[in-house]
Parts: C-alpha cells; sequence; structure tokens
C-alpha cells in the first residue's frame, strides 16, 4: 500500500474539471492511502467534499508559475513527506518542485525537459493531441497505478449549503424555485472563442419572447461591465447579471438549477457538464476531441467544413471576411433551435 499520495492539478478551471475522473478515481487504485491535491488557491472549492480527497493544498495565486514558485511549492509540500506524486501539469516547473519537496516517486508525462525528475516518465499517448484531455489525465492514473479502471464522468460534489446558498442568491435577485432560466456564460479569455455580445442579446431577446425562460448571464469580475452591456441592450428585466458575484461552487450551483446552459467551450460549460446540466456549446478555435465538456445531453454547434476548424490560437489570424469565420458562421437561429432541441 502507498501511504500519501499527492496530485498537482492543472492550472485552469476546465482542466481541472477534466481531470476530476482521475482524481477522484485515485483511490481505488490506492486503497486506503491518503489522497491529497495541490491545486492553485483560486481553484481549491472544486474539490471540496470530494469523497475520493483526504486534503486540500492550495499555492497561493503569486506561486503558480516560474522559478521562484518552484522554491515556494517546494516549501509547501516539504512537510507532507508524500511516498507518490501525480503531476499533471506538463511543464518542467511542476516536476521540479516535487523533485525538491521530497516526494519519493514521481509519475508524470515527458514535456518540457523533465524526464530526469520523473521517477516513472511517461510517453504521452499517440498520435499527440487526439485523445481527450479527461482520458489523457486518466490514462497517466491507468499507467501509473498498473490498474484497469473504467474512465468516468467528471462529476463536482455539491453538498446542501451549496444549493442553500444559491437559491439564496437567486431568489435575492428575483428567481424563484418555480422560474424556469437558463444559464449563459457569454465571454472567454480567448478573443477567438468569443460568439459576440450582439448575437447574445439577440440569444436573449428570442429566447424571452418565445418562451417563459428567464436568464442568467455568468462570469468573472471581469465580465461584469459587458454582462450589464448586454443586459441593458436586451432591455428586459428577465437578465440577471451574475458574472463577478459567485465563486465557482456558487455559480456550479446556480447552473444545477437551470434548464440548460449556454456558451463556448469554457471553465463555465465544464462546470455545467460536472453538475448535470444540458449544455449547448459553441465551439470554433478549440478543438472539442480534446476538451469539450464531456456530457450525455450537450448540443455542440462546430463548423467542421472550415479548413481553420480548431486552430487552437487564442487571436484569430485571418483578416477581411475570413476573420473569425468558425464564429460569425454560427447563427443566432442555429442555436435557437439547439436550445428547442434540448429542451424537447
Amino acid at each position: 500500500m502507498v501511504g500519501k499520495i499527492l496530485i498537482r492539478t492543472p492550472n485552469h478551471l476546465g482542466d481541472c474539471i477534466m481531470a476530476l475522473p482521475m482524481i477522484s478515481e485515485c483511490r481505488e487504485a490506492y486503497p486506503g492511502s491518503e489522497i491529497s491535491v495541490l491545486v492553485p488557491d483560486m481553484l481549491k472549492e472544486i474539490f471540496s467534499n470530494n469523497p475520493g480527497i483526504d486534503k486540500i493544498i492550495p499555492i497561493p495565486k503569486a506561486h503558480i508559475h516560474g522559478l521562484i514558485s518552484v522554491m515556494k511549492v517546494k516549501e509547501i509540500i516539504a512537510g507532507e513527506n508524500a511516498d507518490l506524486g501525480y503531476i499533471l501539469p506538463p511543464s518542467f516547473g511542476a516536476a521540479a518542485s516535487f523533485k525538491l519537496g521530497g516526494v519519493k516517486e514521481r509519475i508524470g508525462y515527458i514535456a518540457d525537459g523533465r524526464r530526469l525528475l520523473l521517477t516513472k516518465p511517461i510517453n504521452l499517448p499517440e498520435p499527440i493531441n487526439e485523445v481527450h484531455r479527461s482520458e489523457l489525465y486518466f490514462n497517466l492514473l491507468l499507467r501509473g497505478s498498473n490498474s484497469s479502471l473504467s474512465l468516468v464522468t467528471p462529476k463536482l460534489f455539491l453538498c446542501d449549503e451549496d444549493i442553500e446558498t444559491s437559491e439564496k442568491i437567486l431568489s435575492d435577485f428575483g428567481i424563484d424555485q418555480k422560474d424556469r432560466f437558463v444559464t449563459l456564460a457569454f465571454r472567454s479569455v480567448a478573443e477567438s472563442r468569443r460568439w459576440g455580445t450582439d448575437n447574445y442579446v439577440a440569444l436573449i431577446k428570442r429566447l424571452i419572447s418565445e418562451s417563459d425562460f428567464k436568464i442568467v448571464l455568468l462570469g468573472g469580475p471581469e465580465d461584469s461591465a459587458e454582462g450589464h452591456k448586454i443586459s441593458a441592450s436586451a432591455g428586459n428585466k428577465e437578465v440577471l447579471n451574475l458574472a463577478g458575484k459567485t465563486s465557482i461552487r456558487e455559480s456550479a450551483a446556480v447552473i444545477s438549477h437551470s434548464e440548460l446552459f449556454v456558451g463556448n467551450d469554457s471553465g463555465p460549460a465544464h462546470l455545467a457538464a460536472s453538475v448535470g446540466s444540458p449544455v449547448v456549446l459553441i465551439s470554433g478555435a478549440d478543438d472539442p476531441k480534446e476538451t469539450s465538456p464531456i456530457s450525455k445531453n450537450k448540443e455542440l454547434l462546430y463548423l467542421e467544413e472550415l479548413d481553420c476548424i480548431s486552430c487552437v490560437k487564442n487571436k484569430c489570424p485571418k483578416t477581411g471576411d475570413d476573420n473569425m469565420r468558425c464564429m460569425t458562421g454560427i447563427s443566432v437561429e442555429m442555436v435557437f433551435e439547439r436550445i428547442k432541441g434540448l429542451i424537447a
């Protein structure tokens, strides 16, 4: 039996959700072990209430990247006396901090010149970039532990307090339990994945005029201003802008009450899938076979006929009429029809 296991999580919301099957099933691969996760502080609540995790160790935001961060993380984990470590980020620094922090056995994919820092280096599955990231993380557990577990769906474990808090948030803004609403994440960090404010306004107007739905906008603090713009432009009191007003777990719980979620391939979309909400996904520069939220109740809008689709660039390199074709080619009508299909 392995005594203490330390798992270094990814650094982004969506990736952490995609890593949940690997993390949640680690105890099955190592019965009786103590499982700890080392996670960026702003993402730690993703792993709360997870029965597969014994301890959550936060990394301060200032020490997630860089050479100085390697030494800081080493100090954080030095007292853990971990027998085994799984390193999910592919970076040199993540592996170096485990080596310096005294993690005895270190398992990770070969990448970024870090082979010698790993006691069990594992080759990435072939062909490269053809495996869904959730499967990639899970595959690391299977090969590292020589086990034969089955991949499970990512699940965020909400508790009664999460549900009660989200109900109060909604109630305070005039949405009661009897109200039907759609959650909508309208913005992406990457410019290439933005469907556009005008499109979301038009979609919202149609959802309100042709159904009895209310609309709840979700996002981070940096999305709040655009959320207000969308709400004002939609010209209807049925639109609630919660961008910047909810934590990760609060957002997840709000989504769990909704009829469905609409947005691009982003952290909130993965949150929606992890709490079982139907998902309408607007996809373009991202690659669905690698990062699309895992859901049995999902509608994917994706112009696969484009020669530049899934370029995975954060900014579209094309100009003129070709600029952002993967987004501009997806009409409000197309999204609305997919929403109707899911509701039906």
